[in-house]
């Protein structure tokens, strides 16, 4: 939800923004326009990866703000197929599995295609897995330009979850533990069961096997989901991950609060931009020092893996490189 009251046109999240090339006063320019209700440049050029509410130090989340002006206007000129594959997503069949009583309840929302042989994880043990169209958030609509639909169904999505009656639902994918823990109270929603983030989980876990941990000597790039961008905080976990792991996280430019989009939401509207995105961010990680790049999202797992082993760097799923270090 943008704040206008809080926004004091000072125009530093366009002119942090790394995808456009903004002095600061044609950032406090374009946000003036934005705020009047204009539809300026940057409205278009806009990756939707949500660091401008990072950056804002008045948190008035400008992001929010582009991105209803986005679906008003249709300047991002999403391809209308873009659109109906990803409404196909709510036709997905709904599927529980069920795991031990009292231990927690997994949501893997639609990617389980995309993961499903990362579930062969002795961490992942007991736990009941639920996935398709029930339990799916549509935070992934907010790439589309098209934010309604999340406001739209998350009551839906949370009383789903909820009926589950669990005391903690494990968050597999960023954009639901983000639409949980952000989204919810912003919409005024209330989520009557303790959302947990994969990495919180993961960390847990880890930690009951601390004892009988092998080392994972390796140098990593850490890609964050541009869904991280509204729940930073739990990052803290990841660096607990790797300490553990006994994983170098090298300092590069693009992480953490500087973190580039994979690309993948450019892919449906201008493929060559999204090209230059994922070639700055392997660099990046090349110039680090870095063997391997870490993900947490399926979509930039997909986005990234081939051109990241193009370039000598071993793309592996967070939960994997968790598996590794069980002996």
């Amino acid at each position: 939800m943008f704040h206008a009251e809080r926004c004091d046109f000072c125009g530093r999240c366009l002119e942090f923004c790394p995808y456009v090339n903004y002095d600061l006063e044609r950032a406090q320019t374009e946000m003036r326009d934005l705020v009047a209700g204009g539809t300026p440049p940057i409205v278009g050029a806009c990756v939707t990866c949500a660091s401008c509410n990072m950056v804002c130090p008045t948190q008035a989340n400008p992001f929010d703000l582009l991105n209803e002006r986005q679906e008003a206007s249709g300047a991002l000129g999403i391809p209308e197929q873009a659109f109906k594959n990803f409404a196909g997503l709510s036709g997905l069949p709904s599927v529980v599995k069920q795991g031990d009583p009292g231990k927690p309840v997994m949501n893997i929302c639609i990617v389980g295609d995309m993961v499903r042989d990362l579930l062969e994880n002795p961490l992942f043990e007991g736990l009941t897995i639920v996935e398709g169209a029930d339990y799916f958030c549509t935070v992934g609509y907010i790439h589309l330009g098209k934010p309604s639909p999340v406001a739209k169904e998350a009551q839906r999505f949370i009383d789903n979850l909820a009926a589950l009656n669990s005391k903690e639902v494990v968050c597999f994918h960023d954009d639901c533990y983000t639409l949980l823990t952000s989204l919810a109270p912003e919409f005024g929603l209330k989520v009557p069961f303790h959302p947990v983030h994969i990495f919180e989980y993961l960390y847990r876990e880890l930690l009951k096997r601390k004892d009988q941990l092998k080392k994972v000597a390796l140098r990593v790039a850490y890609q964050a989901p541009c869904a991280s961008r509204y729940t930073p905080g739990k990052d803290y976990y990841l660096d607990r991950i790797f300490e553990l792991l006994g994983v170098e996280r090298p300092l590069r430019k693009f992480e953490r609060i500087n973190a580039l989009c994979c690309g993948a939401p450019l892919m449906a509207r201008d493929r060559d931009r999204a090209a230059v995105v994922k070639g700055w961010n392997i660099k990046d990680a090349k110039d680090a020092g870095a063997q391997a790049m870490v993900f947490l999202c399926p979509m930039c797992f997909l986005n990234l893996r081939k051109v990241a082993r193009d370039e000598g760097l071993e793309p592996v799923f967070v939960t994997e490189l968790c598996r590794r270090a069980l002996a």
